[in-house]
C-alpha cells in the first residue's frame, strides 16, 4: 500500500490535501494490481469490481458534501484500517502520521485520526455505539499528556482497549480465525462442524455454540444467554487437552532432590489466580516469549488442590492420581476450578445492555421505514400537484379563448343593434340583404338570427325582439361557461393548496 502511494506521488503531498475521485481510483488500481502480482493465478481477484466497491465505500464514508474529493489523510487512515496485516504494524503507521519530529503525538491530529477511523463504523450504521465524540478522544489520552509510540501501542493493544476503538482488535481476531475449523456440533443450530470462533458454556456440561448462534443469542435446552461463555480461537481434541493438562501438572510436582531454599511466606489466596493471557488477541513475538519464559516462576502452593469430598493425606502418595482427577473434573465443566486462558464473555457486562442495543436497533429500523414511507408519499403528492397545475393552466387558456370569442360576439351584436336602431332603417332594406353578407363569425349564433336575416316579410319590431332574445341566450350561455370555468379553477387551486 505504501508503494502504491509512492507510485502515484501522494506521499510528498500534505496529508490534508484534497484529491479528486479519479485520482483515488488510480491509487486503488495500483494497489489491487500489485496485490494480484503477489498471488497465484487461481487466487486473483476481480480488480474492476473491487475498485468500484471500495471507491464507492470511501466516497460514502468521507464525501458527505458530494464534492467528489477526498483528503489524503482520510484515504491513508481508511486503507490502513481495512487492509490485511498485523495490528501492531497498522498502529505504528497511524502513529507516524500524527507524530511530530520529536516522536510525540499531536493531540489535534489524533482527534482527526479517531474521527476518520470512526467514520468507517458510521458508514456501516454503527454510529450510536462507535460514533465520534469529544469524550471518545478523552477516553484514550489526557489532553496535555506526552504520548510516545510505546504508550500509544500499550493503550490500543491493551485488554480492554478504549471502548470507541474496541472493534479494531476484534476485526483482526475475526480475520485470524476465519478459516479455523471446529469438528464439533453446535448445540443451537445442530450444524456438525463450523469455522470461526467457538464458544463453550461454563455452566452447562459440554454445551458449545458457533459464532453465528452466539452473536444472535440462539439457545437450546436449559442454556441461557446469561451464562458465562469461553471463546476459543482453535480446536484441540479432548485427548490432547487431557494429555496437555497432565503434562503441565507433572511439571508442577516438586522433586524430592530439590535443594532447601529460604523459607518464604506465600501470599494467601482463596483460590489460585492465573495471570491473564492475551495470546488470543495479540500474538507475541519471539523476543516477548523468551522474556516471559525467563520471568515466569511457579507461584502455586506446593500442596495439591483438593476436590470436593476429598481428605488431605500426608506425604505425596498418589499425587499423580489426584492431579489427573482434578483436571478430569475441570474438563468435565465443573465451575469450582479456575477458568482456562480463554476469554470469558458476559462476566463484566450487564445483560440489560444487550436488550438496550436490540431496542435501539428496532427503533432505528422503524425510523428508517417511516422515512421511506414519507418520502414515497411526498413523491406521490408532488406528482398529483404537478397534474393539477397542468390542468389549471389548460382551463385558464380555454377560459381566455372563450372570453375573447364572447367579446367578439358582443361587439358584433352591438353593431347589428346599432344598425337596426338607426333612424330611417326599414324592413324592406333588410329584405335586400343577401345571405352572403352575413359575417362568418355569426354563422353559429343560432337559428333565430339567421331567420331574422332571411325573413323579408317580418316587421322590424319582430326582428329587433328576435335579435335581443338571441343576444340574451348568448350571454346566458357564456355566463354559464365562465361560471363552470371559475368553479374548475377554484377546485384546482384548493386541491393544490392542500397538497402543498
Amino acid at each position: 500500500m505504501i508503494d502504491s502511494f509512492r507510485e502515484n506521488g501522494l506521499n510528498a503531498l500534505p496529508i490534508y490535501t484534497q484529491i479528486k475521485a479519479s485520482r483515488v481510483e488510480l491509487l486503488l488500481t495500483s494497489i489491487f494490481h500489485n496485490l494480484n502480482k503477489r498471488l497465484v493465478s487461481s487466487q486473483h481477484i476481480d480488480t474492476d469490481k473491487s475498485i468500484s466497491l471500495l471507491l464507492a465505500f470511501l466516497l460514502g464514508a468521507y464525501d458527505k458534501q458530494q464534492s467528489g474529493r477526498l483528503s489524503i489523510f482520510s484515504i491513508k487512515i481508511a486503507l490502513a484500517t481495512v487492509c490485511a496485516g498485523k495490528l501492531v504494524d497498522k498502529l505504528r503507521y497511524m502513529f507516524s502520521q500524527i507524530s511530530d519530529s520529536n516522536g510525540h503525538m499531536e493531540h489535534d491530529r489524533f482527534a482527526d485520526l479517531l474521527q476518520q477511523a470512526l467514520a468507517l463504523t458510521t458508514a456501516v450504521f454503527e454510529a450510536p455505539t462507535f460514533g465520534f465524540t469529544e469524550a471518545a478522544v478523552a477516553q484514550c489520552f489526557p489532553k496535555d499528556a506526552k504520548v510516545t509510540l510505546n504508550h500509544f501501542l500499550d493503550v490500543f493493544m491493551s485488554d480492554p482497549c478504549p471502548p470507541c476503538i474496541m472493534w479494531l482488535p476484534l476485526l483482526h481476531r475475526m480475520a485470524s480465525v476465519e478459516h479455523v475449523y471446529h469438528p464439533v456440533v453446535c448445540d443451537a443450530c445442530q450444524v456438525r462442524s463450523f469455522t470461526g470462533f467457538r464458544y463453550k458454556c461454563q455452566r452447562c456440561a459440554n454445551y458449545q455454540l458457533c459464532q453465528n448462534c452466539f452473536w444472535r443469542g440462539r439457545t437450546s435446552h436449559s442454556h441461557s444467554n446469561e451464562h458465562e461463555m469461553k471463546e476459543y480461537s482453535s480446536y484441540k481434541s479432548p485427548t490432547r487437552q487431557l494429555a496437555h493438562s497432565i503434562q503441565k501438572s507433572l511439571q508442577c510436582v516438586p522433586s524430592g532432590q530439590a535443594k532447601p531454599q529460604a523459607k518464604i511466606v506465600p501470599m494467601q489466596y482463596d483460590r489460585p489466580v492465573k495471570p491473564l493471557e492475551l495470546t488470543n488477541i495479540v500474538p507475541a513475538t519471539p523476543t516477548t516469549l523468551r522474556r516471559h519464559q525467563s520471568e515466569r516462576a511457579p507461584s502455586w502452593p506446593s500442596s495439591p488442590v483438593l476436590l470436593p469430598g476429598q481428605i488431605a493425606v500426608n506425604g505425596h502418595l498418589d499425587d499423580e492420581h489426584k492431579l489427573i482427577a482434578r483436571y478430569s473434573a475441570k474438563l468435565s465443566g465443573r465451575a469450582e476450578y479456575p477458568l482456562g486462558s480463554a476469554r470469558v464473555y458476559g462476566a463484566d457486562r450487564p445483560t440489560d445492555e444487550r436488550s438496550l442495543i436490540a431496542q435501539l436497533e428496532e427503533e432505528n429500523t422503524e425510523m428508517v421505514r417511516e422515512m421511506a414511507r414519507l418520502e414515497n408519499q411526498f413523491i406521490t403528492e408532488d406528482g398529483q400537484l404537478t397534474g393539477l397545475r397542468e390542468r389549471k393552466s389548460q382551463l385558464e387558456e380555454k377560459m381566455f379563448v372563450m372570453q375573447q370569442r364572447r367579446r367578439d360576439l358582443m361587439m358584433q351584436l352591438e353593431g347589428l343593434m346599432a344598425q337596426l336602431n338607426a333612424p330611417g332603417s326599414r324592413p324592406t332594406n333588410l329584405s335586400t340583404v343577401s345571405l352572403s353578407q352575413i359575417p362568418e363569425s355569426l354563422s353559429g349564433v343560432g337559428k333565430q338570427i339567421s331567420g331574422a336575416f332571411r325573413g323579408s316579410s317580418v316587421p322590424a319590431s319582430t326582428l329587433q325582439g328576435d335579435l335581443l332574445h338571441a343576444a340574451d341566450l348568448i350571454t346566458d350561455n357564456m355566463s354559464t361557461l365562465v361560471r363552470e370555468l371559475d368553479n374548475a379553477h377554484d377546485s384546482g387551486y384548493t386541491n393544490g393548496a392542500e397538497i402543498a
